[in-house]
């Protein structure tokens, strides 16, 4: 049995343009923090619930699980996803430009200090100091995420006085009537309100995570301690979300005391 191959004819004129070198990490970042975001979320939204002491009907949740009954049960399950839009958003450019601004400043440290890049404490600082520069991005953001998260507290109570639209115990305060109330009552500077301590938790937990990730991979090497900026041949998709697991839960115990003030 013979087989026909087949050929295109592409215009002269047409030429394809060569994708930058930044394209594809960036694409793949944005959409893996989405996908962080989206299954994340009514994590946090419950997390954000019980460090601002929301209550409804009078009552302040006894525990995670109680939040999330008592939120289910009077604002319905899609209560849990309030203030996705901005979280997607700020997911979306934080962790598509993170890997990229944390590679940048581990390559200027090793530069500077004639040291390898890998180095696990050049690693941590590139990401302590990505994960602050990245706040500029994240704390508008999130702000108005809370703020969206936090709408509704004593809901029961709110709705049967009729609460207006936007004001506050609403339930139906838009991500845009936030942003716009904020604007109008303080000026663009009140969405950096907590930038501080925003600028603190990201930079804290991405050296927590930097650091913890390449320890995992060199555990996985067998190299774990010393410099080793080495691929170590290929690992599965299962070990890199695995690894990624621990490198978050390492984000979050180093960040969420900072997280819980701010």
């Amino acid at each position: 049995m013979s087989s026909a191959s087949v050929s295109f004819y592409i215009p002269d004129h047409i030429h394809f343009v060569k994708p930058s070198p930044w394209t594809i990490p960036f694409a793949a970042g944005g959409i893996s923090g989405m996908c962080a975001a989206l299954v994340g979320q009514p994590f946090d939204t419950i997390k954000v619930r019980m460090q601002t002491g929301f209550k409804i009907a009078g009552r302040a949740p006894g525990g995670a699980v109680d939040c999330l009954k008592m939120t289910v049960k009077h604002e319905g399950a899609n209560a849990l996803f309030k203030g996705l839009w901005p979280q997607l958003g700020s997911q979306f450019l934080a962790t598509a430009l993170l890997f990229g601004i944390q590679d940048r400043f581990l390559t200027s440290f090793a530069r500077t200090t004639r040291r390898s890049r890998g180095d696990l404490d050049l690693i941590s600082a590139a990401g302590f100091c990505a994960g602050g520069v990245l706040a500029v991005i994240t704390c508008p953001m999130e702000l108005i995420k809370v703020g969206i998260q936090s709408a509704g507290n004593e809901v029961a109570t709110a709705s049967s006085r009729g609460a207006a639209r936007g004001a506050p115990g609403s339930v139906a305060a838009s991500s845009y009537e936030l942003a716009a109330g904020l604007a109008r009552k303080v000026g663009l500077r009140g969405l950096y309100t907590g930038v501080g301590l925003t600028s603190l938790r990201c930079a804290v937990g991405n050296a927590a995570f930097f650091g913890c990730f390449e320890v995992c991979t060199r555990a996985d090497r067998g190299v774990v301690g010393g410099a080793d900026g080495g691929a170590g041949g290929h690992r599965s998709t299962a070990k890199n979300a695995f690894f990624g697991a621990i490198a978050g839960t390492a984000y979050w115990l180093g960040g969420y005391p900072i997280d819980l003030v701010k």
